[in-house]
């Protein structure tokens, strides 16, 4: 045998192999929100609605009002949404920021976007802090170069220290992704450490638009606000640090489904077009995905489904209780994401980790305990995610 003949050998690749699955195990963990300026409750931000749409839209105002409440019924109700936008909060149209009788363009929601987020990474490292040894930005409602990640890099003095990666355009499902991105950067830092901060900035409400009356659109303006996120991604816990270990990820696109869902900037916003079809292309597709999740882990869902805890992300009117459905799932297994929905709306790929917080610190988890992460978004891709406890 010769010396390539030994290294190739199985004996000599299994323990190369152990090492090389040890070292590559995935923890999430330090979740750290910030809540945007304002929260409204829904009635008065389907009232402010209403009255955008009359004021500014020419639109009849009770056919307005009755269609936005019909939307509210049928989203697994709403209670309040967070949105970082002042104009919001008053019905004076000639002092609206964005929302004026002229309307505003992408690039004057851009600038506003840029000052939010800039605001946002500031109060998550503030002065003092740690330099991060890699960033991913996570967003898919605004975009500038250099990015609200480059620039805090830059203004603390980080360009050395720490590597910027983004995320963009994904919508809903984006989170699943990121956490890929995270992991294999992680591959290539020099540290033992090896960690990886993720940051979601989502502002959803600059996008809604009172001259479009369309059902499709009121739909999207009575479900969608801003949130923003952080956790990291590292190799090592602490043991103190409660957090999940990634076991599985994976993304599909749904067949005959690609016009099923758009976001796509345009001059005045960035515009989503949702097909009525959207909910039963999903439905149809999750069964068979997510025991194809679960293999990829090596797992059997029949056999874990009893116990597991699903993080479904709210996408739409009815997915939570069309999810429940097609996989035969109990209520509480879901509570999580509703609890999410209700108290804040739907924050597009910032929605995942709020519900994925709630779940990691909710004591009635026992370590051990399976959690099923499910998104959708534009593609029509369906993406998910397998965690266990720690």
């Amino acid at each position: 045998m010769n010396i390539l003949d030994g290294i190739l050998s199985s004996s000599a690749l299994e323990p190369m192999r152990e090492e090389n699955v040890a070292h590559r195990r995935t923890f999430i963990t330090g979740f750290q929100g910030i809540s945007p300026r304002f929260r409204s409750s829904q009635e008065d931000l389907l009232e402010w609605l209403t009255d955008a749409h009359a004021a500014l839209g020419q639109a009849d105002r009770e056919q307005i009002r009755t269609f936005l409440a019909r939307c509210s019924r049928s989203a697994n109700p709403i209670a309040f949404r967070s949105h970082e936008l002042p104009d919001f909060t008053h019905r004076a149209w000639d002092r609206m920021r964005l929302f004026s009788p002229n309307g505003s363009t992408v690039t004057e929601k851009t600038q506003f976007f840029n000052e939010a987020v800039t605001m946002v990474f500031e109060r998550l490292y503030p002065t003092g802090t740690a330099a991060p040894e890699a960033l991913v930005h996570v967003t898919c409602t605004g975009y500038s170069a250099p990015s609200g990640a480059q620039r805090l890099v830059a203004l603390r003095g980080w360009g050395r220290q720490t590597e910027v990666v983004h995320a963009y355009h994904m919508g809903c499902y984006a989170a699943h992704p990121a956490l890929k991105i995270a992991a294999g950067q992680m591959d290539f830092l020099p540290s033992a450490r090896r960690s990886v901060d993720v940051v979601h900035t989502e502002l959803c409400s600059l996008h809604f638009d009172p001259l479009q009356h369309d059902p499709a659109q009121l739909v999207i303006q009575s479900l969608f606000a801003d949130g923003y996120m952080k956790y990291r991604l590292t190799r090592s816990p602490a043991p103190q640090e409660a957090s999940f270990e990634i076991l599985a990820l994976r993304d599909e696109i749904i067949p005959d489904s690609a016009q099923a869902m758009d976001w796509t900037p345009g001059p005045l916003m960035f515009a989503m077009k949702l097909a009525k079809e959207v909910p039963t292309l999903l439905a149809s597709a999750l069964p068979g995905f997510v025991h194809r999740l679960c293999e990829r882990a090596g797992l059997d869902f029949s056999a874990q489904k009893p116990t597991a805890i699903f993080a479904i992300h709210p996408g739409g009117p009815r997915i939570i209780e069309l999810a429940e459905k097609v996989l035969n799932l109990q209520p509480p297994q879901a509570d999580w994401s509703r609890h999410v929905l209700r108290e804040q709306g739907n924050m597009s790929s910032a929605t995942l980790p709020h519900i994925w917080r709630e779940i990691l610190h909710d004591d009635h988890l026992p370590k051990g305990t399976l959690i099923v992460s499910l998104g959708a978004g534009p593609g029509l891709t369906l993406s998910g995610a397998l965690f266990r406890k720690q």
